[in-house]
């Protein structure tokens, strides 16, 4: 990884950690798309309300497999999916504090619950409003696709493997793409890295920790 690359990866890991959005990029052959993330274990209802004002997509929940089945969530079983489709597990929410689930801060809550681990599956309610998608077991060397990149960023910003992501769309209702998105990360100034950069960073982190 060249010291540009190094330095762009650096900064992502600083924001996740510090709990602030990264924009995370897909390959432009694969989907071409970019999805912001927030660690869950920082949201709150005014960050998650942002999150889905400024990038508009659907708010979902990145975190890995074992993670779920220790909560009983289980994954759907896909029909009819590209081959790009994330894995969904059932949507939940957190059953404490909250009331119809739905708002930025009844989501909040249950992202900061997924992110926790003293919570259980008893704390969630199925069917919800939070849409976990679980990570390959294989990481970024199994798939390299928004969930995996996710996961693997937390892991190197020192954050629980759960994170908010909430696809990028442009004001038109389409997704935000080539120049488009450029103008996006202009605008918000929120620190951007690519899936390829987190994988190829992540023997190097690992060498340097």
């Amino acid at each position: 990884m060249d010291r540009e690359n190094a330095e762009r990866l650096q900064r992502a890991i600083e924001a996740m950690r510090n709990g602030r959005f990264v924009a995370l990029l897909d390959r432009p052959e694969r989907e071409g798309e970019a999805d912001l993330l927030l660690a869950a274990e920082h949201a709150t209802g005014e960050r998650i309300n942002e999150m889905i004002t400024i990038a508009r997509g659907l708010l979902t929940v990145a975190m890995e497999a074992a993670r779920l089945a220790e909560l009983n969530i289980p994954l759907l079983e896909p029909h009819n999916a590209g081959p790009n489709a994330p894995r969904f597990a059932a949507p939940v929410d957190y059953i404490h504090d909250t009331t119809t689930g739905v708002s930025a801060f009844d989501r909040a809550a249950t992202l900061r619950a997924l992110a926790d681990p003293a919570a259980r599956s008893e704390d969630f309610a199925q069917p919800g409003h939070v849409f976990p998608l679980a990570a390959m077991p294989g990481g970024l060397e199994e798939r390299e696709g928004h969930t995996e990149g996710a996961v693997a960023l937390a892991k190197l910003a020192g954050v629980r493997p759960v994170v908010a992501m909430c696809e990028i769309m442009a004001p038109d209702g389409t997704m935000a793409r080539g120049e488009a998105l450029r103008r996006w990360l202009e605008e918000y100034s929120i620190p951007d890295i690519t899936v390829a950069e987190i994988k190829v960073g992540l023997p190097q982190q690992r060498q340097t920790d």
